[in-house]
């Protein structure tokens, strides 16, 4: 039978490793459309609620992600409320077609066309 701390343990390594992929599909050329890019941020969301209870250890595991998915942020270009997380805010510097013209078409924002690598 499982602690509620290895429960809460197992919880954290899979909301690693859903962060950790999508950063990897961001790297290669997210090829999804805005719904699904919004909807694969979620998990860092997540991530953010179990650094905020506290978890040091995975605030160390998260930056290191988020360094990486930082660099793939076009400097000084956000959208969205301002209040909203930093990772909600900024926008990719290339994306597969289809999340490119919808970052254009809804934000007005420029993304380089990238087809995704495999």
């Amino acid at each position: 039978m499982n602690t509620q701390e290895e429960v809460l343990h197992q919880r954290t390594e899979v909301l690693l490793d859903e962060w950790r992929d999508f950063v990897r599909e961001c790297e290669a050329g997210y090829g999804w459309n805005v719904y699904e890019y919004h909807n694969d941020l979620s998990v860092r969301d997540r991530l953010q609620t179990c650094i905020d209870e506290g978890d040091a250890d995975l605030a160390a595991q998260v930056e290191e992600i988020d360094a990486r998915f930082r660099a793939l942020l076009q400097p000084g270009v956000q959208v969205g409320p301002e209040d909203g997380p930093w990772w909600h805010r900024g926008v990719l510097r290339y994306a597969g077609p289809d999340l490119a013209t919808e970052l254009k078409d809804w934000f007005q924002a420029d993304v380089e066309v990238r087809e995704p690598q495999a």
